[in-house]
């Protein structure tokens, strides 16, 4: 009985020994401490230098880090599985490479994720460069051939062909803008001369037109028709004194609307002149609305061109047009003199700048009615003359007739300049007045937005301020013009500030609400999560760590740009509710976990026990982010998986 005892006890020896020498042998999937962990004492001091050298070049130059990591077994697992395990339990990222290595099961392992790769061939590094190097035996060869390879050095650029290649194409390409531009503007002009052709005041024949088409006709046929209107206003004064206002009342109405169809153009074109941009179909809608006025105004005319010049038949009116013609002469020659007078003493009283506009009018006036006098002499000449000789007569009509209407409005100028003086003078004091209240309220407003703008602004009314107090006497109007248009600008950016601080404000309330309702709901999924830590996944904590970073964006956009942060307290907020939720999910799988195994659920929940019993429970939960890494067997990757869909290498034996 004592020998079949001792046979047991051996017997028993053998086979506890036998379950138990595989375990201390093993050497499981880990978190690596450091770039380069060698668990099966394959480097001496000198290698792991050399392989820590190379890992520290290849992070300097891509920014990749590789993990390097040496072993006596893989246990049986398959070495890509074994890497793929320590790759996540070591928590590596999209930039992070791992070279696992088990020397006495000849096996390894080079994992690297597609976007720390690059355009390197990782299979082709693994099965030309590392494997020979382990099959041999050098293992820091092999690591630092990996780190090598990873690195994968750019061919030196060629930047004299570089350069040679840009020259032959920057001529090619000044050659061919030469002729595209030249060929550009025949088409252009060609395209033009036929549009102005069709009917200006057909919409459905300008929508045929090309939009650059569009652009040029806009702009010809209102200078065109602009011209046409000024002189039929004076041909119009002109009938008006001669027949009467009821004769020439159809004429009048047609000039009149003529000017306001050519006001509204003028309007229309402003509109696409200012700085604001269009689209280009509301740019077409704007032109096509400019070129059918214009031709509108032009139709206008036309329609009373004929009757007006048989009103106007200066042919058989001549004598009689003659006679009041040297009649006008005669008046507007006695205004000389007078105006002459009325010049000398602005001039005595007011600067040259004030008066810049009419100092050589009266001089100029002289001119023009000698002009007129010379063809009415010549027209008189030609009233008996033959019918041959009329053209003529009609010329030197129309010339004295124009040299007569600018000469009386040059005289009204110098008459009218002493009123306007006169007007600007006695409102100066309010108007430094009004610009001083202005600039005292622009003073008062702290920098903000619109500070550039508001300094120069209240500079530039100081300046008309001071101008006007130094040149009032002398050049009334031109201060006064120049305070205008500075009280103008500075009340205008006052209103636009005050507008804006206004909705700054309301602004700033929505911001205090975004922010309080954020920080407390990050701060309540962040004590849920703090007090169930053993049970929530990562997803969740993702979450609540990207609205806790919106968060911190929102308070510091808050001085700058408040929009954008109530914009990222909102995300903020709607990220801790996606964490809540994930959270709530993870709890209630745990709890199920718990329930099922008969454990106690509370210090397991809150993380409070850690270690084989909780890693158990949530192992085969079948959840796919179930307690995180730390877990084991039960995680899932569903970015790289067994297959190694994210990952470029693989592994074998050598």
């Amino acid at each position: 009985m004592r020998i079949m005892r001792l046979l047991w006890l051996m017997v028993s020896v053998l086979m506890v020994g036998t379950l138990v020498a595989p375990a201390v042998s093993a050497e499981p999937p880990m978190r690596l401490p450091d770039y380069v962990t060698d668990k099966a004492g394959a480097l001496n001091s000198q290698q792991r230098s050399e392989v820590s050298g190379a890992v520290q070049q290849l992070y300097d130059k891509r920014g990749t880090r590789l993990w390097v990591v040496y072993v006596d077994t893989f246990s049986g697992a398959n070495p890509r599985d074994w890497a793929e395990n320590t790759w996540r339990q070591s928590f590596l990222g999209d930039h992070d490479a791992i070279l696992a290595v088990a020397i006495e099961d000849r096996a390894y392992a080079l994992l690297v994720p597609k976007a720390g790769a690059g355009h390197v061939d990782v299979d082709k590094l693994r099965r030309d460069t590392v494997e020979p190097k382990l099959h041999d035996g050098d293992w820091a060869g092999a690591a630092v051939a990996a780190a090598d390879g990873l690195r994968a050095p750019t061919p030196p650029f060629n930047w004299v062909g570089l350069i040679a290649a840009l020259a032959a194409i920057g001529v090619a390409l000044a050659g061919l803008l030469w002729w595209v531009r030249r060929r550009r503007q025949q088409r252009r002009q060609a395209d033009l001369n036929a549009a102005q052709q069709v009917d200006a005041t057909d919409a459905k024949a300008l929508a045929k037109m090309s939009l650059e088409t569009l652009e040029d006709l806009s702009k010809s046929i209102l200078v065109e028709v602009d011209n046409a209107v000024r002189t039929s206003d004076n041909e119009l004064a002109l009938a008006v004194g001669e027949f009467g206002e009821r004769d020439t009342a159809p004429f009048t109405t047609a000039v009149q609307n003529a000017k306001s169809a050519m006001a509204q153009a003028f309007s229309v074109r402003q509109t696409l002149d200012d700085a604001v941009p269009e689209t280009p179909q509301q740019r077409r809608d704007l032109l096509t609305q400019v070129v059918v006025a214009a031709a509108r105004a032009d139709k206008e005319l036309e329609n009373q061109r004929t009757a007006f010049h048989q009103l106007r038949d200066l042919v058989i009116n001549a004598p009689t047009r003659l006679d009041a013609l040297t009649q006008q002469l005669v008046v507007l020659t006695a205004r000389v003199e007078p105006a002459q007078q009325t010049l000398t003493g602005l001039h005595g009283q007011f600067g040259p700048t004030a008066l810049t506009s009419v100092a050589g009018n009266v001089d100029d006036a002289r001119d023009r009615l000698r002009f007129a006098d010379q063809n009415i002499t010549t027209a008189r000449g030609l009233v008996t003359k033959p019918g041959d000789s009329q053209a003529a007569l009609v010329n030197a009509i129309h010339a004295a007739e124009s040299a007569l209407g600018q000469a009386q409005r040059m005289l009204d100028a110098v008459d009218s300049a002493a009123d306007d003086i006169t007007h600007a003078t006695s409102a100066l004091p309010a108007a430094i007045t009004d610009i001083q209240q202005g600039i005292t309220a622009a003073e008062a407003i702290p920098p903000g937005a619109h500070h550039a703008e508001l300094t120069a602004a209240r500079s530039a009314a100081v300046q008309a301020v001071s101008n006007a107090r130094a040149t009032g006497a002398t050049d009334p109007l031109s201060a006064f013009t120049q305070l205008s248009a500075a009280d103008s600008q500075l009340d205008k950016l006052l209103a636009t500030i005050a507008e804006e601080t206004a909705a700054l404000s309301r602004l700033r309330q929505s911001f205090d609400q975004a922010l309080l309702a954020a920080q407390s709901r990050v701060r309540g999924v962040s004590d849920f999560i703090d007090t169930r830590r053993g049970s929530v996944g990562s997803e969740a904590r993702t979450r609540l760590a990207e609205a806790q970073r919106r968060l911190g964006a929102a308070q510091s956009l808050q001085a700058t740009d408040v929009p954008a942060a109530i914009e990222q307290a909102n995300v903020a907020d709607t990220l801790a509710a996606q964490a809540q939720l994930l959270a709530d999910d993870d709890v209630r799988a745990a709890r199920q976990a718990y329930a099922q195994s008969g454990a106690s659920t509370g210090a397991d929940l809150g993380g409070i026990i850690i270690g084989g019993l909780l890693s158990g429970m949530i192992r085969g939960g079948g959840r796919n982010r179930g307690g995180g890494g730390s877990h084991g067997g039960g995680w899932n990757s569903t970015t790289f998986g067994g297959s190694g869909g994210g990952f470029s290498g693989g592994g074998g034996r050598f």
